[in-house]
């Protein structure tokens, strides 16, 4: 288990988008010590379907799950959240859309401000623009994704889940159920 995550939008919504399934609530304290939602992802992104909020409210209210962002942060990492933040938006938002990836920027600069070394997304192209930005081999960031919490079940790592869950896990984040029962995980019949 790791000690800490932060989370993007995308993994939240995937996780927790269901109102029958309560992935999200379920999984996060199973993967990390304690997990953290930049306030814009929490605030601007996160808006539907309700049963996100409801599972991160719930986290939050277990003291599980914190809200951060750059006010907090003393001076010396308050420069480093502005230099990795204004290194990714110049790399990673499109003009046309100034609010694509916006998120991730911001959770991605508090995550090296922090020491936060895990950032729970499934953006597939991410760790290599981490890689080539942020990883120095002091404090480095890994991407953890979907595919990885299923390979993850899939070694018997996440207690309390077996394929069933994972596929459930794999369809609500609208990944080809096809692609999961011929090359994830094949059933064993």
């Amino acid at each position: 288990m790791i000690d800490k995550l932060i989370v993007d939008t995308d993994a939240c919504i995937k996780l927790g988008g269901s109102e029958k399934f309560c992935f999200l609530q379920q999984l996060l304290p199973l993967l990390a010590k304690k997990a953290y939602n930049h306030r814009h992802v929490y605030t601007e992104e996160i808006l539907r379907p309700a049963s996100v909020k409801t599972q991160l409210n719930k986290l939050i209210s277990d003291g599980f799950l914190e809200i951060i962002d750059e006010s907090t942060l003393p001076v010396n990492e308050k420069a480093v959240f502005n230099a990795v933040y204004n290194a990714l938006t110049r790399v990673m938002l499109n003009h046309n859309k100034p609010r694509e990836n916006l998120g991730e920027a911001y959770s991605l600069a508090m995550a090296k401000a922090s020491s936060i070394h895990m950032f729970l997304t499934d953006e597939r192209d991410l760790q290599p623009i981490i890689d080539r930005l942020l990883n120095t081999g002091l404090d480095d960031i890994n991407c953890i994704r979907i595919i990885d919490i299923i390979e993850k079940i899939k070694l018997g790592e996440i207690e309390g889940f077996g394929r069933k869950q994972a596929k459930a896990i794999w369809r609500l984040s609208e990944k080809s159920t096809e692609i999961f029962d011929k090359k994830i995980w094949p059933n064993a019949t």
